[in-house]
């Protein structure tokens, strides 16, 4: 018998490896069509994506089996946590950083489709 917390561990492990697999590819790409700027805005934005899915993920799973009320409870803090870092990282990168928004929203939106193919592709 599998256990679903195994399960998910295993599922967001996976999906975070192809959300930082997939950036680094686009980064490269823009980096040989327009620069490290371009690259480094890529990073942010599939960067701000996967490291706010592996947040809630070590949030979530990180205790194992809880009681239904704690476990909703984390998943409310770790959903909170992934949107607060990820409206850091993309603050950071267009107002702090100036990096060029076409290859920022390029990367957020390329690792987001990518956890949205691992959750049908992965069963």
């Amino acid at each position: 018998m599998r256990s679903s917390i195994a399960g998910g561990r295993r599922f967001a492990t996976y999906s975070i490896a192809l959300q930082l697999g997939i950036t680094l590819l686009l980064a490269a790409v823009w980096a040989a069509a327009q620069g490290t700027p371009a690259a480094l805005a890529v990073g942010f934005g599939g960067g701000a994506v996967a490291l706010g899915n592996a947040l809630f993920a070590l949030r979530v799973f990180g205790a194992g089996a809880a009681p239904a009320r704690q476990a909703l409870r984390g998943l409310y803090a770790g959903e909170a946590l992934k949107l607060g870092l990820s409206v850091v990282m993309l603050y950071v990168a267009i107002a702090v950083l100036e990096l060029p928004f076409l290859p920022l929203l390029t990367g957020l939106v390329l690792a987001q489709i990518v956890f949205w193919i691992a959750l049908v592709a992965i069963r």
